[in-house]
């Protein structure tokens, strides 16, 4: 599926609108600081928002926040999970692979995924990934937002999402 760096290729007015809100809070000559982030000025945003927390060493996501239209749409609430312990039938994006870059480029990535839904038929989402200081330098976090348009389903119905057994060891 399609990822691009240019906010101009986005279709979505929610992820257009948090770039714009990123861009106002520094963007990337002055990465906004996780502390910037004042749910009241994004609001409308909220139900569609993730936050996560990078582990440097070594590269993990972990997710802090899920929107209330992330936590219906998707069927889980991700918060508290790892992104590499959330599994998926067959994954339409290499999620692990847009942190990263977005950590090393310092930058926003947005894409499109298109999946099929149960019943027949396909659902497109569009996606943001913007990176966040928080307190220092570097990269600690990201604002994440997911725009699935008007679909009303969930994503069950499109790709089942669950969170992966721990090991016993």
């Amino acid at each position: 599926m399609p990822v691009w760096t240019d906010p101009a290729k986005c279709d979505s007015r929610l992820v257009l609108a948090l770039h714009q809100w990123w861009c106002a809070k520094g963007g990337a000559e002055n990465l906004p600081d996780r502390s910037a982030v004042d749910p009241m000025e994004i609001k409308h945003l909220l139900p569609n928002i993730m936050i996560a927390e990078v582990e440097h060493e070594p590269f993990r996501i972990k997710y802090r926040l899920s929107g209330t239209k992330v936590t219906e749409i998707t069927g889980l609430d991700v918060s508290g999970h790892y992104l590499d312990e959330l599994l998926s039938a067959e994954p339409d994006q290499p999620w692990p692979q847009h942190y990263l870059t977005v950590y090393q480029s310092r930058r926003p990535l947005f894409g499109l995924t298109t999946v099929p839904i149960a019943s027949g038929g396909m659902v497109d989402y569009e996606f943001g990934i913007f990176p966040l200081r928080k307190g220092g330098e570097r990269v600690e976090q990201f604002i994440a937002l997911e725009d699935y348009f008007r679909f009303q389903g969930t994503l069950e119905q499109i790709e089942p999402w669950r969170v992966k057994p721990r090991s016993q060891g």
